[in-house]
């Protein structure tokens, strides 16, 4: 069992690509939406990855959560996801 750990993390190490820090867009958009849609809008705006009702649920209470935050709180987030983008 260890022996087969060790090999898959080699396996791993020498054939995988690099990985890079960067966000691809499409994550961006959708963190950007989740910080500035309000929830009815964002709601709908769920519906093109087709999730069920439970996690669609999941995710309006947190954003229920992330919406009291404080508009310069959201903006600095906003500005890191922008940033770490554009790089």
């Amino acid at each position: 069992m260890r022996l087969s750990v060790c090999v898959l993390l080699v396996t791993l190490a020498l054939c995988c690509k690099q990985a890079n820090g960067l966000a691809c867009p499409i994550v961006v958009t959708e963190s950007l939406e989740f910080l500035d849609m309000a929830p009815a809008l964002y709601k709908f705006s769920l519906q093109k990855f087709n999730p069920p009702s439970e996690n669609v649920d999941a995710k309006l209470k947190v954003k229920e959560c992330t919406d009291k935050m404080s508009t310069s709180d959201r903006n600095q987030i906003k500005l890191v996801l922008v940033s770490w983008w554009i790089m």
